[in-house]
């Protein structure tokens, strides 16, 4: 079919619960006087052909340089900044592979394809998705645009079977670097049905990540609508 995208950023490796009076078990007072608790500096400074600021880019490369595992959660004083989701992650050329059932949208069978995606400017990127699904042909041609502070992802997806598909929601992370976007799509006709998607992009590796998705027919509820897994073909970003 088409959905598959969606974000990662490979950075910290573990996360532990932090106590308010005392380092978290298993790390040391003198790893953390080591390696100070990384934050996210103040402002906004620009970075040309990048959607993050120079704040959050060095946020990354702060945590991703650690050695000790991360301390508390975002938003604790005495912790970690937690890592901001970088969508350059997407940039590059992906191989992907997976199984749909049997749909409106089409035949069940195998969806494999290559998907190549560049930045246009700022938090907005291109991509173009080649593809056969049961053995035809298909091209998928997105625009994303991420807004940085609502931390919010946007799809759009002209698909060559004559339908379009917005998909749209927020990207959430976790201390340990691990990113989903939970997304959704109104509701489109197509074939003489009243069909909506909804799937996770789930992240956590910067070379691999996974799409579930769900499908709803008419007043039907979701219902499985198959997984398809994403490889990185280079080294970019």
């Amino acid at each position: 079919m088409t959905y598959r995208y969606t974000f990662v950023v490979p950075m910290v490796v573990s996360v532990v619960v932090l106590s308010t009076t005392s380092p978290l078990r298993g790390q040391t007072p003198e790893e953390i006087q080591a390696e100070p608790i990384v934050k996210l500096q103040p402002g906004a400074t620009g970075v040309p052909g990048q959607c993050l600021t120079q704040q959050e880019l060095d946020l990354l490369h702060q945590l991703d340089a650690l050695r000790r595992p991360t301390v508390g959660v975002e938003g604790v004083e005495q912790g970690d900044d937690a890592a901001p989701f970088d969508p350059h992650y997407f940039v590059g050329s992906w191989s992907f592979e997976g199984v749909l059932p049997d749909s409106p949208l089409g035949e069940a069978g195998d969806f494999v394809g290559t998907e190549t995606v560049r930045h246009v400017n700022g938090c907005t990127y291109e991509s173009v998705l080649e593809a056969t699904v049961a053995d035809e042909p298909v091209t998928i041609t997105s625009r994303m645009i991420y807004d940085r502070d609502a931390r919010y992802l946007l799809r759009i997806e002209n698909d060559s079977r004559g339908f379009e598909l917005l998909k749209m929601g927020r990207v959430g992370g976790d201390p340990g670097g691990f990113f989903s976007h939970h997304w959704e799509t109104p509701s489109i006709s197509y074939a003489g049905e009243a069909l909506r998607l909804q799937g996770r992009t789930y992240i956590t590796s910067p070379f691999a990540y996974r799409l579930q998705l769900r499908l709803a027919i008419g007043n039907d509820p979701f219902t499985n609508f198959g997984s398809i897994w994403w490889d990185r073909l280079d080294d970019t970003p």
